[in-house]
């Protein structure tokens, strides 16, 4: 049988109850009106409704090319019996950021997005032609950018290094995160180039590309479907629902040219490496309007083609890889790609089709505004792999 509480012990006589209750020591009060006011503060700040100029502060902003190890050279070129692979410098991009206390009344997505708006990549083959890796969206003129993400979402370079996701309705508190990402590029080439019972030999290699990246916070449209699991919340921006902040921008361009002599063996083919950067990266003072061409589909590894343009223009058009995304239909993203040559019989439409995107007419400028940012993990932002690093997949 349960017992009952022994309630036997002495109790305090009502003089020293009433004496003891009335001592109250300095500190127990400051303590108390500290806790009042802390708590007091707390639900002053949770009532601030989340703002990215308010709410967002940058405390750095690093843009740079990374270093080789020791005494290895900038660019790394592999000969191998049948083709060509060379890698470049790595561009590297860390943004500090901080949230501070408030709440969402919306779901928002803070990330690093980057776009591509000019694009030259050729490979020469002695006097026969050129391998060309071309965007459709901008060498036609349509767009004048082209989004640089994973493909598995747009418009972040990556789901797993570059973005916050915050919840609406679930407190912000005072947090600290670095968003970054690593870019640089890796392509390969074939030695030789076989046409009309001749060879010909890789003999120059030229890129040029330019690049922007932006630091958005990306209000979610209250229609705005939940379409990205289980990559992120969102797959994509979407202009007519969604509102953007633009918080900060930065630009790279890089440059590389490489010549090579084929009869030379295995191991002394390159005969030289042009890879000093008139420019570094550089974070700047002023954000430009942003094109919708930025910040929606297609990226540029799926929308990209390899052609061979042969010097002879008589001679055949090669489609050597077809884009896996297009804006216009596949006739006139043929007629826009081959102008000028009339032999263009491998540039049949492909089964199956590539995936059609919007074409913005115009592409037209996002209406955007500009957060000029003063300069512990909140329970709603999700840091999807966070303790990884992101590489790049380039051509």
């Amino acid at each position: 049988m349960a017992q009952r509480p022994n309630n036997s012990s002495r109790r305090t006589p009502k003089s020293e109850e009433t004496s003891a209750s009335h001592v109250i020591t300095k500190d127990t009060l400051d303590s108390h009106i500290e806790s009042v006011s802390s708590k007091a503060d707390r639900t002053s700040v949770l009532s601030s409704r989340f703002r990215p100029d308010e709410h967002i502060t940058i405390n750095y902003s690093r843009v740079y090319y990374s270093q080789p190890v020791r005494s290895q050279p900038l660019t790394k070129v592999i000969e191998k019996s049948h083709l060509m692979q060379w890698q470049g410098q790595k561009f590297k991009c860390r943004i500090g950021i901080t949230l501070e206390n408030s709440t969402p009344d919306s779901d928002w997505t803070i990330g690093l997005a980057q776009a591509c708006d000019y694009l030259e990549l050729s490979n020469q083959f002695e006097a026969a032609g050129r391998y060309q890796w071309e965007f459709h969206p901008t060498k036609s003129g349509l767009h004048k950018m082209v989004n640089d993400s994973n493909g598995l979402q747009w418009p972040f370079y990556s789901h797993e290094t570059c973005l916050l996701e915050i919840v609406a309705g679930r407190p912000l508190f005072y947090s600290s995160f670095e968003l970054h990402f690593s870019d640089f590029f890796y392509p390969t080439m074939q030695w030789g180039m076989r046409r009309n019972k001749q060879t010909s030999w890789l003999t120059d290699v030229e890129r040029v590309q330019h690049f922007k990246v932006w630091l958005v916070a990306i209000k979610r449209g209250k229609n705005h479907p939940k379409d990205g699991f289980p990559v992120c919340s969102y797959s994509q921006f979407r202009p007519e629902l969604d509102e953007l902040y633009v918080l900060q921008a930065m630009e790279w361009k890089y440059h590389i040219g490489l010549k090579f002599d084929c009869h030379m063996p295995l191991g002394r083919r390159c005969k030289s490496i042009n890879d000093a950067q008139s420019e570094q990266p550089r974070v700047l003072q002023t954000v430009d309007p942003i094109p919708t061409s930025a910040l929606v589909p297609p990226n540029c590894n799926s929308c990209q083609s390899l052609i061979f343009y042969p010097q002879d223009k008589n001679d055949v058009l090669l489609l050597k890889a077809k884009p896996a995304d297009i804006v216009v239909p596949w006739d006139r993203w043929r007629e826009d790609m081959t102008m000028g040559y009339s032999n263009v019989a491998n540039f049949n439409c492909p089964t199956p089709l590539p995936n059609l995107f919007p074409c913005y007419s115009g592409d037209p400028l996002l209406e955007s505004k500009f957060s000029s940012n003063r300069s512990s993990t909140p329970t709603n932002v999700v840091r999807r792999g966070f303790a990884g690093r992101c590489s790049s997949k380039r051509r």
